[in-house]
């Protein structure tokens, strides 16, 4: 069963060529639904039409907007065969198809409400202190008090989401054990200097770094102009990583190993400049 219908269009001449289109566009309740964007067309014809946009159409076409109350009225010097709902606000689906139109009777176009699935609570560490800009994957992000809301279309199901902060391994919790968010573990920042290896002096570009601890990769980052990687300096960028053997590598390629505890460290590579 369609979730929207379309009751045709009333078209009158007017000035011996023009026609008016008058219709609304409602929710399930019947309420009016503003900004909607129509496209309006007659697919019988080909011309060389030009539309109020000062655009070339294949085919007869005017774009109409709905009001507050959803309601929308055109003049239009051809007679519309079909309509397609273009844009919608977020809150509700837009139809796939377009619909037909008959002269006659006015335009009723329902469209059904998205029921989105609201997510909110907040993030803290171990001591209870609030962790701002956590990015949650996916969803959102957290404001300046650790907390956050989202919501997510229902048609794919989440099992779980990924919470992650520079400085703390990620967290994999259940889609429905979100309320309050615990980061734990740690992880050692580090920060990494790429000199060209001919001048020695921080390289521009972009180049991609990752650390990788047996296999896993844990964290990567952006080093070259700042303009591109939003970096404090040339050819600087930092990650984090676990204790252990970490593995750098710098676009794709292992350059550099480092035996990592749990103290923040610097490193300089040397690459070639791109």
């Amino acid at each position: 069963m369609r979730w929207f219908f379309l009751v045709l269009a009333l078209t009158v001449p007017l000035g011996g060529h023009a026609r008016v289109v008058e219709g609304r566009v409602v929710d399930e309740a019947g309420e009016g639904i503003a900004q909607v964007t129509l496209r309006l067309t007659d697919t019988t014809r080909l011309s060389g039409y030009v539309d109020s946009a000062g655009c070339g159409t294949y085919h007869p076409m005017e774009l109409v907007w709905t009001e507050a109350d959803g309601r929308f009225r055109a003049e239009l010097p051809f007679t519309p065969n079909e309509v397609e709902v273009s844009q919608v606000p977020e809150d509700f689906y837009t139809p796939t198809e377009p619909l037909p139109v008959t002269p006659g009777q006015e335009v009723l176009v329902r469209l059904r409400r998205i029921p989105w699935l609201i997510y909110e609570g907040q993030v803290v560490d171990e001591q209870g202190a609030p962790l701002v800009q956590v990015d949650i994957e996916p969803g959102g992000r957290t404001d300046d008090t650790g907390r956050f809301k989202f919501k997510l279309r229902p048609e794919v199901p989440h099992e779980r989401f990924r919470f992650r902060k520079m400085g703390f391994k990620p967290l994999f919790v259940p889609e429905g054990e979100t309320a309050k968010v615990v980061l734990r573990e740690r992880r050692a920042l580090v920060k990494v200097n790429l000199l060209d290896k001919k001048t020695k002096q921080p390289v521009g570009g972009l180049y991609r770094v990752a650390a990788y601890l047996g296999g896993e990769r844990l964290s990567f980052c952006s080093a070259g102009d700042v303009e591109v990687t939003h970096e404090p300096a040339v050819g600087e960028c930092t990650l984090d990583v676990e204790p252990g053997l970490v593995e750098l590598h710098v676009d794709g390629k292992p350059v550099s190993k480092l035996k990592m505890a749990s103290a923040p460290r610097e490193v300089s590579l040397e690459v070639t400049r791109q």
